[in-house]
């Protein structure tokens, strides 16, 4: 029975409940039964309809408790960029944190969308577009949680807002002549690690930051091969090394602590070294003006082009996940890349003997 009396200090009424799975129970209470009655028919007819509007009958659950559920159940651990995914959340909170989710519409996330936009960088410019699309990515996986784990949403607030058109990428990559300057310069730097460091990058296309977590013991020195363990897109891969990088690699390893597993381990603190100043004055020692270190992995792409490389390997080289195929070609990856980085780096190498 889903239709109940309920005494009063005066008289009486009667209260209907329609229980649905996943939802808490729907209920309304009235003056005479028979209204009860058909209330609850009516209802029960418009969910089997699909027209019933469940959320006014939810429980007010906030923007905050919904971040609170999504990081404690460890929703954001299966995101690819969870560092970046979490400072997104904690933006979005600063914003929305004290909205119940069903007042969280389309058009508010819209115009929170525009404030964005103004919204000043470290740097002090504008966010770009695709730094706002990066953004309401999170905000989207966010709402997706609700709607199809926790049933705190019937729809995404997201779902209906396209993506803004962003600004052409750059093109901006090194000559052979300005690669062996940047090296030069980098040899002279009073970070041991620089040199080394461009180096891989510029002859394996591999990110910085796959660079500086790289461990001794995933170095193969009698194959020539590094498997990089953590990948921005979360698959490992192996990537060729040159001869002249595993020289300087042996060379490194004598000096490091081996109580480090990390390759450039920081000699002053936990962790991983950084880079940025000895970077930037390896730049400025070089002349090379409006370039950053991401830059080398399109050096590195762009230079393969020109020795032959084709799209397809370019993509499996440099770790890119854009199609199944893709990934089923993965275990090739030193096969493809080795003959290119060896070309790179005689070029790069050769450029210097000239000079």
């Amino acid at each position: 029975m889903s239709v109940y009396k309920r005494p009063l200090k005066k008289g009486y009424s009667w209260r209907a409940v329609v229980r649905i799975e996943g939802f808490p129970p729907i209920c309304k209470t009235c003056k005479r039964k028979e209204e009860a009655e058909d209330w609850e028919q009516d209802t029960k007819r418009q969910i089997k309809r699909g027209e019933f509007k469940f959320d006014q009958y939810r429980k007010r659950h906030t923007f905050s408790e919904l971040i609170e559920s999504f990081i404690s159940n460890g929703s954001l651990q299966h995101h690819r960029s969870y560092k970046d995914t979490l400072r997104h959340l904690e933006y979005w909170k600063t914003r929305l944190g004290k909205y119940a989710l069903v007042h969280l519409t389309s058009e508010l996330i819209g115009k929170e969308r525009l404030l964005l936009l103004e919204k000043p960088t470290p740097k002090g410019t504008k966010c770009t577009p695709s730094t706002v699309n990066r953004y309401l990515a999170s905000l989207s996986s966010l709402f997706s949680y609700a709607v199809k784990e926790l049933k705190w949403l019937s729809e995404s607030p997201c779902l209906h807002l396209k993506k803004l058109k962003e600004n052409p990428g750059r093109d901006r990559f090194l000559t052979y002549e300005e690669i062996s300057r940047l090296l030069i310069a980098s040899k002279q730097s009073k970070n041991l690690y620089l040199y080394c460091i461009v180096l891989i990058a510029i002859t394996t296309g591999a990110r910085q930051g796959e660079i500086l977590n790289l461990e001794w013991r995933y170095i193969d020195f009698e194959n020539g091969l590094a498997y990089i363990k953590e990948t921005k897109n979360g698959r490992p891969r192996s990537v060729p090394f040159v001869p002249q990088l595993l020289e300087e690699l042996k060379r490194l390893q004598l000096a490091s602590d081996p109580r480090k597993a990390l390759v450039f381990a920081s000699r002053t603190a936990f962790g991983k070294i950084d880079i940025k100043k000895s970077w930037q004055e390896a730049l400025k020692r070089s002349g090379i003006d409006n370039f950053r270190f991401h830059d080398l992995r399109h050096s590195y792409t762009t230079n393969a082009a020109k020795e032959g490389a084709s799209n397809m390997e370019l993509q499996t080289a440099t770790g890119h996940r854009t199609t199944e195929m893709l990934t089923r070609y993965t275990h090739l990856d030193p096969l493809i890349t080795r003959k290119y980085s060896k070309a790179i780096c005689d070029k790069i190498f050769g450029v210097q003997n000239e000079t």
